[in-house]
C-alpha cells in the first residue's frame, strides 16, 4: 500500500511539472510571439560568464533584473537581427530533452527548460547539428529582453559545436551589414 501511494505522489509530482512547463512555454510564447529564441557566438569567449550552476533561471532575473545581463542596442529591424549588447554570458549545461524539426529543448541543471526555435533552430540544422533525446549539451547564452538567447550550443555527447551568434551578440543567420541598403 506504502509503495502504490508513493508511486502515486511521484506521478503526480511528474504531472505537475510537466503541466507547469507547458504552461510556462505557453506564457513565453504568448509574451513575445516568438518564444525563446537562439543565440551567441564563441571562438572561446570566455569573458563575463556567469555560473548558474546553483541559480535558477527566474531567479537570476529577479536579482539582475529583466535586461540586467544584456541590454538592447544599436538599430534593429524588429525582426531580432538587431545587433544586441552583450554584458555577460552565460554557461548552461543540461540534456536534451526533445529534438524535432521545429524546435531543440534542453532541461538545464536547474531543472528549467531552454527551448532553441525559429530561424535559430533553423540555421543550427543548416549547419548539420544532430543531437539526440539524452545527449548532454553546453550552452552558451545571454539575456535580451527577458529571453535566454543562446549563442553556442555544444553537444558534449558527441562533440559537435555550432556557433548561432558572434561575440558581439550578432546573429550569424543574419547576413553581413545589410542594412542602409
Amino acid at each position: 500500500m506504502k509503495k502504490k501511494i508513493a508511486w502515486g505522489v511521484v506521478l503526480f509530482g511528474l504531472i505537475g511539472i510537466l503541466v507547469a512547463g507547458a504552461v510556462v512555454r505557453t506564457v513565453a510564447k504568448a509574451g513575445d510571439g516568438v518564444g525563446t529564441r537562439g543565440g551567441h557566438g564563441a571562438n572561446g569567449a570566455n569573458q563575463g560568464i556567469v555560473d548558474t550552476s546553483n541559480v535558477g533561471v527566474a531567479e537570476l532575473l529577479r536579482q539582475e533584473g529583466v535586461g540586467g545581463l544584456a541590454r538592447r542596442g544599436g538599430s534593429g529591424d524588429g525582426m531580432g537581427t538587431g545587433q544586441a549588447q552583450v554584458d555577460e554570458w552565460l554557461t548552461l549545461e543540461g540534456s536534451v530533452v526533445s529534438v524535432d524539426a521545429d524546435a531543440l529543448v534542453v532541461q538545464i541543471t536547474t531543472g528549467e527548460q531552454v527551448v532553441v526555435e525559429n530561424r535559430p533552430w533553423s540555421f543550427v540544422q543548416e549547419q548539420g547539428f544532430a543531437a539526440q533525446p539524452g545527449d548532454r549539451v553546453t550552452l552558451t547564452a545571454f539575456y535580451e529582453d527577458g529571453a535566454i538567447e543562446v549563442g553556442q550550443i555544444a553537444d558534449v555527447s558527441n562533440g559537435q559545436t555550432i556557433q548561432l551568434r558572434d561575440d558581439s551578440g550578432r546573429p550569424l543567420w543574419a547576413g553581413h551589414g545589410r542594412r542602409n541598403g
